[in-house]
């Protein structure tokens, strides 16, 4: 189910955002994006899987450096804070909650054609009405690691859609750190300003 939704909405993206001549991911410009993405929980170490949940994600980041690297992997390297306003569990304990990732860590790949790919790590934390998992603790930390395209307009603004493998734990502060892993899907609206 999850690989057809991230198929369509590939496509959507290749549909949505007209090719025109694009502004460039370069040194300097800020980024601005509100997403929203569901996951589903895998059983990977000591999580158990079967934990579903939705998320929205508001985001900032700047363009730290010129084009670096070999050439198939040449790109920059962008900084960004992303704030998580709604955290929704269904799952389990129906829990809600807000959080927030300061170390976000993006490698924005050279353009390829209208396509603007990208790889991802970051970790903050997450605080909810609930214990996630059940048998921990309401406060936690999280961490992910992704990948991501955008399709930019002439104006800077267009679409971004994104995997990430999400981590949730409460970084062994309590006996038993069972944690949840999950794929997510986001997808939603970015800008890109250059300075």
């Amino acid at each position: 189910m999850y690989r057809a939704l991230a198929a369509a909405l590939l496509i959507a993206v290749a549909a949505a955002v007209p090719a025109s001549a694009q502004p460039g991911v370069v040194k300097g410009a800020t980024e601005w994006s509100a997403t929203a993405g569901a996951a589903r929980g895998i059983s990977l170490l000591q999580s158990a899987g079967g934990d579903h949940y939705a998320t929205a994600q508001l985001a900032w980041g700047r363009v730290l450096t010129d084009l670096r690297g070999p050439s198939w992997l040449r790109g920059r390297f962008e900084w960004s804070l992303e704030i998580v306003p709604t955290f929704v569990e269904w799952s389990t304990g129906h829990a809600r909650g807000v959080g927030v990732s300061p170390l976000g860590w993006r490698w924005n790949v050279a353009p390829h054609g209208r396509w603007h790919p990208y790889a991802e790590v970051g970790g903050g934390a997450l605080w909810t009405s609930a214990p996630i998992p059940d048998g921990t603790t309401g406060s936690n930390f999280t961490s992910y690691a992704g990948i991501g395209v955008r399709r930019l307009g002439a104006s800077g603004h267009g679409l971004i859609v994104s995997y990430r493998l999400h981590h949730i734990s409460n970084g062994n502060r309590l006996r038993s750190n069972p944690g949840v892993n999950a794929h997510m899907i986001t997808v939603g609206w970015t800008h890109i300003r250059e300075r």
